[in-house]
């Protein structure tokens, strides 16, 4: 089973400052309001291997991240690990005269059979939770700016 998600946002800052928010642990808690814990506050770099602690739906939900590509300041991608679900998000970033374009997509796979008939369940929760991160990232972005 594997569905995907892609949304976007415009956010007003210089694609470098965004950049920086995506790319540095410090920021992630700023931005991703699920997660609860994360083992490191460094600045990540391609291969970047970390461990974070979610807590979606009430249950908390530990993951496995690997940094999977990193070209600064216009592209980021992490595969995250949960349980049998394996999470691909990729964030592009575009200039877009005084603003920057945010393109996230989000694969959602698993090779567990349980999950077949959840996929349009999956997909709508992936879609939800990859739209709340993109509008706290532009909050926390643009909030800092002022």
């Amino acid at each position: 089973m594997k569905t995907t998600v892609v949304s976007r946002i415009q956010i007003a800052a210089d694609q470098e400052v965004v950049f920086e928010y995506l790319s540095h642990l410090k920021y992630h808690t700023l931005w991703n309001p699920h997660i609860r814990k994360i083992s490191s506050k460094r600045k990540l770099k391609l291969g970047s291997k970390y461990k974070t602690e979610s807590f979606i739906l009430g249950i908390h939900l530990p993951a496995s991240n690997t940094v999977t590509i990193l070209e600064e300041p216009s592209e980021l991608e992490v595969e995250n690990i949960v349980g049998v679900l394996n999470w691909r998000v990729n964030f592009k970033l575009k200039k877009n005269g005084g603003t920057v374009l945010v393109i996230c997509s989000s694969v959602v796979s698993t090779n567990s059979k349980g999950f077949i008939f959840t996929a349009p369940i999956l997909k709508q929760l992936a879609r939800r939770e990859l739209q709340t991160d993109l509008q706290s990232l532009k909050i926390a972005v643009e909030n800092k700016l002022t």
